[in-house]
């Protein structure tokens, strides 16, 4: 999953072709890109988990969790395919056609409102930046680990990941029931982010959704640490309880 979190001033300075996937979104039917070098929807790289004592990382992430700030919301931009689509994502773009009292609220506000209002969707509930990131630098070792976070054990499984440099960490939180709507971060490509995602509380059923079979390939169950090519059409389906993802994106060794 792709999450973009920018302030007003980021928005305004993001280059192409970043300017033109926030604006884009045209659903295009087409099959699954997949990853390199074989095409396949996910890569595996839970061999790099297998020291990890998975019990203590959920529980160390959970701790913080319910003692951090849980208000900043996520946006995700980019089309959906019809045949899933559960509503709209959050048009920033199109902020300067709302009411002058909408527009006076913070951006963090009009997202909220947005969703309140039952205008848009949200993908996730909350997103805690664990190593922070503007989002055009998310793969560059740029800046330090958040000092307010208390995660030793997440930060040390997270330098055993084949990464040459660890960018942008973040967790996105979701409540129970919910879905990540299925949608992509780009136009199709095989030049995609170089990330790693992995789910500490225990499988998230994570799909691959090609549209031109309108078939879901769902991650493997036995899979803990993966990747999969961001421009791709993803989504998750529901499960009944509280879940979350950790994404490192950085430069593969």
């Amino acid at each position: 999953m792709n999450t973009i979190i920018y302030n007003n001033r980021d928005f305004e300075n993001m280059k192409t072709p970043y300017e033109k996937f926030v604006i884009d979104r045209e659903h295009e039917q087409i099959p699954i890109t997949g990853v390199k070098p074989d095409g396949y929807p996910f890569q595996n790289f839970t061999d790099y988990t297998t020291s990890w004592d998975w019990n203590r990382l959920d529980n160390e992430l959970c701790l913080m969790m319910s003692q951090a700030d849980l208000s900043q919301y996520p946006k995700v931009s980019g089309p959906q395919p019809p045949e899933l689509k559960y509503g709209e994502f959050p048009n920033e773009d199109m902020n300067d056609k709302q009411p002058l009292n909408i527009m006076e609220l913070l951006e963090q506000q009009r997202r909220k409102y947005s969703y309140f209002r039952r205008q848009s969707v949200l993908p996730w509930y909350f997103v805690i930046n664990l190593k922070p990131s503007l989002f055009e630098e998310r793969s560059r070792d740029t800046t330090d680990w958040d000092s307010k976070y208390n995660v030793p054990y997440t930060k040390q499984c997270v330098e055993q990941l084949p990464f040459k440099e660890i960018g942008r960490v973040v967790i996105y939180g979701s409540w129970a029931t919910s879905v990540v709507p299925c949608h992509r971060d780009d136009p199709p490509s095989e030049n995609y982010d170089q990330m790693i995602t992995f789910n500490p509380g225990g499988y998230r059923p994570v799909y691959i959704y090609d549209s031109m079979r309108q078939k879901k390939r769902h991650l493997p169950e036995d899979w803990k640490a993966y990747s999969y090519n961001t421009t791709d059409y993803h989504g998750v389906d529901s499960v009944p309880h509280f879940s979350y993802t950790v994404r490192v994106d950085g430069q593969f060794k």
